[in-house]
């Protein structure tokens, strides 16, 4: 693709200025365990989750290491759920299969470990579900100039300000499957108009996973998001870019959260869907 030649070649251009420097090698020191929270509660019914790990060293190399026999509660003001460990899958605690997230419902969640990270053995952080609008339909469409396939939207957008994640499934299998690969916007460019085929997702050819045969079922997850994990998911990205350039930009800052002492976030959204055949 056009868009993989123009980052080859920035690659390249960073790799003849590396040449021309001298290898410094920096000792990384350690530094005290965190707290890692990933958690989505969402208005999708299903097993919903909140994943607790420690964090570790940059260069490690590994998983990290899960937090178990922790206290986990979630609540919506009137209701408290305490949410179990999986026996198998430690770290992950998780709700009932029938449990969904209402929208206009702010949600806490509660964390009381059975060891203390990093001088703290108690964490919260509280999220509000927004409400969310309808698609109309979506529509994929080849565009030349670019040689990707454009996933575009076309639906009504709320006066209100609102933040947006999009995500894409191909026959039931979800393409966007890591942080990286969603895409997020907000709606300043839209606000309270009628989106006639905006761009919310990319399917490249070239990947046998994303090329569209006719007949495959394509389909889109629009979700409103919180501002918070709209600046979240920015952070996160800028930070795990794979072409980012050190030579170029600052230090990375730590990423922000919602939970205080801990890093990760407790995010909430609501969830919509529209699919369509390619043909």
């Amino acid at each position: 693709m056009k868009t993989m030649k123009y980052i080859s070649a920035i690659i390249g251009i960073a790799l003849v200025l590396g040449a021309c420097t001298e290898r410094i090698d920096i000792e990384l020191d350690s530094t005290y365990e965190r707290l890692i929270v990933e958690s989505q509660i969402t208005t999708d019914t299903g097993i919903q989750y909140v994943r607790l790990t420690k964090s570790s060293d940059y260069y490690t190399g590994k998983d990290p290491d899960p937090v178990s026999n922790a206290s986990v509660k979630l609540s919506d003001g009137f209701n408290t759920w305490t949410l179990p460990e999986n026996s198998n899958k430690p770290g992950y605690y998780e709700t009932n299969e029938d449990f969904y997230g209402e929208t206009g419902i702010t949600y806490s969640l509660d964390i009381e470990l059975e060891e203390t990270i990093g001088e703290h053995k108690s964490y919260s952080a509280s999220s509000k579900i927004m409400n969310i609008g309808t698609i109309d339909s979506i529509r994929v469409e080849y565009n030349p100039d670019w040689e990707i396939y454009e996933v575009q939207i076309f639906a009504l957008e709320s006066p209100t300000n609102d933040f947006y994640m999009f995500e894409v499934l191909k026959n039931g299998e979800l393409l966007t499957d890591s942080i990286n690969k969603v895409w997020i916007s907000d709606d300043r460019y839209f606000n309270g108009n009628y989106t006639m085929g905006a761009l919310v997702g990319i399917l490249d050819p070239e990947n046998p996973r994303e090329n569209p045969e006719p007949g495959d079922i394509i389909t889109l997850k629009m979700s409103s998001i919180t501002k918070d994990y709209y600046n979240f998911i920015i952070q996160l990205q800028d930070q795990t870019f794979q072409y980012r350039n050190p030579l170029f930009s600052g230090p990375p800052a730590n990423v922000s959260t919602n939970i205080e002492n801990a890093h990760g976030f407790f995010a909430t959204y609501s969830t919509t869907y529209s699919s369509t055949i390619y043909q």
